[in-house]
């Protein structure tokens, strides 16, 4: 989208002009693809840092005393500050807008890696990681949201998922620069990949000439603003009655809630709001329990385990799991709006369970541990078994609960407390997410096999769990609404 198209967005002649087009799609999907360039640096993150964490020169560095206890620090603290920033995003998003948000996600990733690019000490980057996980908590939340709310209900799903989409590109590339650097024996082995996440950052800043969320915008009183909007990001005119009739269904939707007086996050668990609250905790939090933080940040030392060889070929085959992902994820991207929301949760579910239990099974099986304590499969056939099945399990989290689970929650809620219901399922994840990190060392280093059957265990009860959740694939909004608050 262009700087003078967004510029021009009260103007009502760009919106009537005879150049646009009715009812078409290019306008949503650029809107939603820019905005989803957040995704593409919390997946250049997490691609990064797994491999930058076993880098010699980053080791001999930072990792020189208590090597085990400041690698996990340095993932927790992250999922700390996203956490407190995810549950604070729901507020802020309320006061000062969903595009906003995004660009203070943006702002606050860009100085940690600014502090990780310097990285003068371990405190240094201990303080990076805590401005990215502020970062990453804020994106996470806003631009789901964002999605949500620009989206019509056809292609909400697919728009959704453009942010795991970016978020498997991002961290497909963070995994094969990590695979570049991996050969340099200097700072700059760990320096690059954090210098490139910050140019990223200072190029999102163009998020700054996306349009507002029509909701947000009718909330907050600028209702002629936000028709224009609605016409422009349909490619269509003020005058088109569909446009006119989404216009209308948002105003009467808002005029409804705000009768209700000041949101609170108590509100969320009052009513028919409370059943609401517990299935997006559900599903954005189920995402967690199944396993993938504790995947993703440490398969280069699962698939040296299961015997891939040296470092920097653990990495490249991390990297290319992720490439697989990210096919699955485009596949997902056409498809998500055919299927329904349960059956893609309950089948997801049942795949990654049945991965996490047998690549446990042939870790217990076939594991043995040298000397050293360093842990391997002495059969040959197991690991390539263990390698396919990680594989299986990343790809089934692609194609379900990756990115529906960012798109439950935010269909699930009402518009007067969208944003802290979302800041409650995605702000928790990353909770989860820190005891998931921290457990998956000590499995790893006590019995070898038991966090695959943990994990298994996990995506059992979410494939039961799946089941009793509404469907919402196809509605709108406010049919949604309806589905809780029958009139």
């Amino acid at each position: 989208m262009s700087e003078k198209i967004v510029k021009d967005f009260d103007n009502e002649s760009i919106i009537t002009s005879t150049a646009i087009h009715r009812n078409g799609r290019k306008s949503l999907y650029m809107a939603g693809l820019i905005a989803a360039g957040g995704g593409f640096v919390i997946g250049f993150d997490t691609g990064a840092i797994s491999g930058t964490m076993s880098l010699v020169p980053f080791m001999d560095r930072f990792l020189n005393q208590d090597a085990e206890y400041r690698e996990a620090l340095l993932v927790a603290i992250m999922l700390l500050t996203a956490t407190i920033g995810g549950l604070s995003s729901g507020n802020i998003c309320d006061a000062i807008g969903r595009k906003y948000t995004i660009l203070l996600g943006t702002a606050a990733f860009a100085i940690g890696a600014l502090l990780e690019t310097i990285g003068y000490n371990f405190g240094m980057l201990m303080a990076g990681r805590v401005f990215v996980g502020f970062g990453e908590g804020y994106l996470t939340n806003a631009i789901p949201l964002y999605h949500t709310e620009i989206a019509p209900p056809d292609i909400r799903g697919r728009l959704i998922t453009l942010f795991s989409a970016m978020a498997s590109v991002g961290t497909i590339v963070g995994y094969f620069v990590n695979f570049g650097t991996s050969y340099m024996d200097n700072d700059w082995a760990w320096r690059i990949p954090f210098l490139i996440q910050l140019i990223i950052c200072v190029l999102l800043a163009c998020v700054y000439f996306l349009p507002f969320s029509p909701r947000w915008l009718v909330d907050k009183g600028r209702k002629e603003e936000a028709l224009n909007v609605i016409a422009l990001l349909h490619e269509s005119t003020v005058q088109d009655p569909e446009v006119l009739k989404e216009y209308n269904m948002i105003c009467e939707e808002i005029t409804v809630e705000r009768s209700f007086g000041n949101r609170t996050y108590i509100e969320c668990f009052r009513g028919t709001n409370l059943k609401r609250t517990l299935f997006a905790l559900f599903t954005g939090n189920g995402a967690a329990f199944t396993g993938t933080y504790s995947i993703s940040y440490y398969s280069p030392r699962i698939f040296m385990q299961a015997g891939v060889g040296s470092n920097s070929i653990s990495i490249a085959t991390s990297g290319a799991s992720n490439i697989l992902v990210l096919v699955v994820t485009l596949l997902t991207l056409y498809f998500i709006d055919k299927l329904g929301r349960r059956h893609i949760f309950s089948t997801g579910a049942g795949i990654m369970g049945g991965s996490m239990f047998i690549v446990g099974a042939l870790f217990q099986a076939y594991n043995v541990v040298d000397d050293d304590g360093t842990v391997s499969l002495t059969n040959v056939h197991a690991c390539a078994t263990v390698i396919a099945f990680v594989f299986i399990f990343q790809a089934a989290y692609a194609y379900s609960w990756g990115p529906v689970a960012y798109i439950y929650p935010a269909e699930i809620s009402n518009t007067r407390n969208r944003a802290k219901t979302i800041a409650l399922a995605y702000g928790l994840n990353w909770a989860v997410g820190i005891f998931m990190t921290f457990i998956m060392p000590i499995f790893m280093t006590n019995t070898i096999f038991g966090g695959y059957y943990f994990f298994g265990a996990c995506c059992s009860i979410l494939f039961i769990g799946s089941f009793f959740l509404p469907e919402t694939k196809g509605k709108t909004l406010e049919e949604i609404d309806r589905m809780f608050n029958p009139i």
